[in-house]
Order: structure tokens, then C-alpha cells, then sequence
């Protein structure tokens, strides 16, 4: 395994969505990155919860922090698609992780009473570019029955190296083409009056490997393991506060809505009132209570 480089692809406003996904695609084809079609890519974060501990909304704070109150523990659980037989246990707060067999989740399952509260996949395209590997990634979230998009991302390998620093250098320039190649691309879609998509910002996720004692190892597992964690962690961190951004706007605009149907209510009724009072004007008096002269025929008396 080459050197790993993990990008979130973050809107400046808003949630992603299938329009973001289509401009990263576009901009990759501009790239001259090769489409491999044989090879799918996919990976799986598991959030386990010891006793009956469940993870109360999508994206929630317990889920994105990943620790908990009191002896029970929350645990990471990330196995990657083409090693089905191995997965690596993250405890976060702990900064601990264990490249262990898979069958190692069902004895901590049965014995620990840990069990799978959520699941965030992240599974898409494979590209190449020269030496560089770069995979298009999709995350979704799912809770028992119900599933969200989190997010895109792309995963960078290069793949002549292991030692982490020896290749910052291109990769970082490859980063900064890739910046540039959407900025022009959203443009070029806004132009073309497609609609001006929000700015969509590459974020380089850089997990903390020294804390995890992952530091002058050659890169592995372990350390694609400890990133993709990382990057579910930031997504659903983001995801959630979307949402109760969301929440707030909404509730904000009924609220003025309704001071706005209170206020016109109030208008309405002020306006009734004062033309009532107009109507009920004073014999002798003309609109707007003046004085008006009455005029009276004297009729000549028979005699």
C-alpha cells in the first residue's frame, strides 16, 4: 500500500449533493484520469455501543465524538472491502488502535455486549493518474432502517512509496490542480446556465497518527483506518450541524411569518373599527363631523 491522502469535499453552504458528485467526475475526466472500471472501492465504519446505549438522531454529538459517559465504551469498527478478513477497532478518546481478525467483532459482540449502532459506508469509482491512485467516494449514513448522504471524498494513493513526508510534495501540488480545476469548473457550469453551485472546498483530513503511535511506520492499514475514521467523524460532525442550521432557519421564518399574519390581522381590524366609526356619524354633521346647512321649502297656509 502507497501513501494515503484523504479530501472532504465540503460545500461552502449547505449539504452535498448528486450535482457536487458530478462536477468532482467532471473535473477528474478533465484531468485525464483513467476510469477503472473492474475495481469498485468501498469501506465500512461501524459504530459499536456496549450494553443498550443507542445513537439518538442521524449525525448526532455521541456518534461524531464517539465517547461516552460512565464504564460503557463506544468503539470504531473499520474493515476495508478487498481484506474482508481483517478489521481495525478504534476507542477515540483513547486514541488506541487494533488490527485484529473479523472474527474478533463477533466474540466482543457476544461476550462485551458491544452492537452495531450505525454504519457510515463509503463506496464509488477508482481512478489513475500516472503513479497516483484516486478513488471517488460516496459516504452514506445509516441508522437502523434509515439512511443519509453524508458527503463525497477522494482518496489519493501513491503507490511508489510507503514512508509518510516522502511524497507531500506532488501529492500537494495534485491537491492544489485539483482546487483550481473546480473552481474553473464551477464557473464554466454557472456560465453555461446549469446555476451556480456553492463553492465546493477540498478539505485534507489529517488525522493525528503520533497520538496514535502510527508515526515512522510505514503507512498501512492501521493508518487508512485511523484517516477514513477521521473523515466520517468530520462528516458527520458537519452533517449534523447542517441540520440544525436547517432547524433554526425554519423555525425562524415561521416565526416571522407569523408576526407578519399578526401584524396584518392587526391593520385589518384597526381599519374595520375606524370605518365604523365613520359611518356612524352625527345628524347635521357631514362626513368627517362638519356642519352642513339644511335647507327647509315653506309651504303658503290656506286661509
Amino acid at each position: 500500500m502507497g501513501v494515503k491522502l484523504l479530501l472532504r469535499a465540503h460545500p461552502q453552504k449547505g449539504g452535498a449533493g448528486p450535482a457536487h458528485h458530478e462536477l468532482i467526475k467532471r473535473v477528474l475526466d478533465e484531468l485525464c484520469c483513467s476510469l477503472v472500471r473492474s475495481d469498485s472501492w468501498s469501506v465500512s465504519c461501524n459504530l459499536m455501543k456496549q450494553g443498550h446505549g443507542v445513537v439518538g438522531s442521524m449525525g448526532g454529538p455521541a456518534a461524531a465524538g464517539g465517547g461516552s459517559s460512565g464504564l460503557l465504551r463506544d468503539m470504531w469498527a473499520v474493515a476495508f472491502r478487498d481484506s474482508p478478513e481483517l478489521v481495525y477497532l478504534l476507542v477515540r478518546p483513547e486514541f488506541k488502535a487494533l488490527e485484529c481478525d473479523i472474527r474478533m467483532v463477533r466474540l466482543i459482540e457476544k461476550k462485551l455486549e458491544y452492537a452495531k449502532q450505525m454504519t457510515v459506508r463509503l463506496e464509488g469509482s477508482t481512478y489513475t493518474k500516472g503513479d497516483l491512485t484516486l478513488r471517488l467516494c460516496a459516504a452514506t449514513q445509516a441508522i437502523h432502517s434509515t439512511q443519509a448522504l453524508l458527503g463525497y471524498c477522494l482518496d489519493l494513493e501513491y503507490a511508489p512509496v510507503s514512508a509518510m513526508g516522502a511524497a507531500d510534495g506532488l501529492v500537494s501540488e495534485f491537491v492544489e490542480l485539483l482546487r483550481q480545476q473546480l473552481q474553473l469548473a464551477g464557473a464554466a457550469a454557472a456560465a453555461a446556465g446549469g446555476g451556480a453551485l456553492p463553492g465546493l472546498q477540498l478539505e485534507v483530513i489529517r488525522p493525528a497518527f503520533e497520538k496514535y503511535g502510527l508515526m515512522g511506520q510505514p503507512y498501512g492499514r492501521t493508518h487508512a483506518a485511523v484517516a477514513y475514521n477521521d473523515l466520517v467523524v468530520a462528516m458527520i460532525s458537519s452533517s449534523a450541524a447542517a441540520a440544525q442550521q436547517a432547524q433554526q432557519q425554519t423555525a425562524a421564518a415561521a416565526a416571522q411569518q407569523a408576526q407578519q399574519t399578526q401584524a396584518a390581522a392587526g391593520a385589518a381590524t384597526a381599519a374595520g373599527t375606524a370605518a365604523a366609526q365613520q359611518g356612524q356619524a352625527v345628524p347635521g354633521q357631514g362626513a368627517g363631523g362638519q356642519p352642513h346647512a339644511v335647507h327647509v321649502k315653506h309651504q303658503p297656509i290656506a286661509r
